[in-house]
């Protein structure tokens, strides 16, 4: 298992002033998403999340999108990346928001939140690509 920083709003979580909030059990990632999930329950546009090891210098980093039905997970690495691939049309954009900023992905890389889920969980336990993304551009 692995410690992973997330990074979720621009509030400083500690007297360093560092904004990433760290997760070192599951416990601990699926009090986050819930939180997050009713924090923004109400707001127009899905909220998004970046994850990555924390302490690793170039850790693979994890774009995640947190919707109420659907998410998705892209992935980048220094020698691989890829993404979630749902049944939505990959020529309609999805609005999400990652700390204050509007960003669109393709309809195309949403999958069900109980996969987008279960993905953060692999990453928490390995460290690794989870299983779902798959080797592509979205």
């Amino acid at each position: 298992m692995v410690t992973l920083d997330v990074w979720y709003d621009q509030t400083p979580k500690d007297e360093d002033g560092n904004v990433a909030i760290r997760v070192a059990t599951a416990a601990e990632l699926d009090a986050l998403l819930d939180r997050i999930l009713k924090e923004t329950e109400e707001h127009a546009a899905s909220p998004m999340i970046q994850v990555a090891i924390s302490g690793m210098k170039r850790s693979p980093v994890l774009e995640v999108g947190l919707g109420q039905k659907k998410g998705f997970i892209g992935y980048t690495s220094r020698t691989e990346g890829g993404w979630t691939q749902g049944d939505g049309d990959p020529n309609t954009m999805v609005d999400y928001i990652y700390m204050g900023n509007h960003s669109q992905v393709q309809a195309s890389v949403e999958v069900p939140m109980s996969t987008v889920r279960a993905g953060l969980h692999e990453f928490l336990g390995s460290g690794e690509r989870p299983r779902m993304v798959i080797d592509q551009q979205p």
